[in-house]
């Protein structure tokens, strides 16, 4: 396979609660703090000539050193005091602009007993298994289920197997 010439290296997630996130990724999920600081950042939106904004910036890890990070940033100036976004209804349909994390976990049954407690969560399904064709004739097995982490993001936890 010819090497393409770009990386993604990370996704970053701007949220209204990051509590809340590094309790589901970091200490449920079991991501790793890359990095966890107060910087200043131009807010996407803000005019060119506006001052920075503070903001926490929080980046996790998996199992690779550079690619497939996820970061979390987080305003601390006025605008963070804004009420938080109402949840998402668990059966609204995904529409054009919005994204799914899907990420694999080595337990998908433990990691959905965890989400259960944490406030916020809307577990959309519970754990089950689906069979997807493979090419060479057999069946490809994933056992996973979905939720809306507390800042409204849709996450699609899977555990694959044979």
């Amino acid at each position: 396979m010819k090497k393409a010439p770009t990386d993604f290296r990370r996704i970053t997630l701007l949220v209204h609660r990051m509590e809340p996130a590094l309790a589901i990724y970091r200490d449920i999920l079991g991501m790793q703090t890359y990095y966890d600081k107060e910087v200043s950042v131009s807010v996407p939106g803000d005019p060119p000539d506006a001052p920075k904004s503070p903001a926490r910036l929080v980046i996790l890890q998996c199992n690779d050193p550079y690619v497939g990070m996820l970061g979390f940033m987080q305003l601390l100036d006025a605008s963070s005091s804004a009420p938080a976004p109402a949840p998402r209804p668990v059966d609204a349909r995904l529409r054009p602009g919005e994204g799914v994390l899907v990420m694999t976990h080595d337990n998908v049954e433990v990691a959905y007993e965890k989400l259960k407690g944490v406030e916020g969560v809307q577990l959309v399904e519970e754990p089950r298994v689906t069979e997807f064709p493979r090419g060479d004739g057999g069946v490809f097995r994933v056992e996973g289920f979905r939720f809306l982490d507390p800042n409204g993001f849709f996450v699609d936890l899977n555990q694959t197997g044979e």
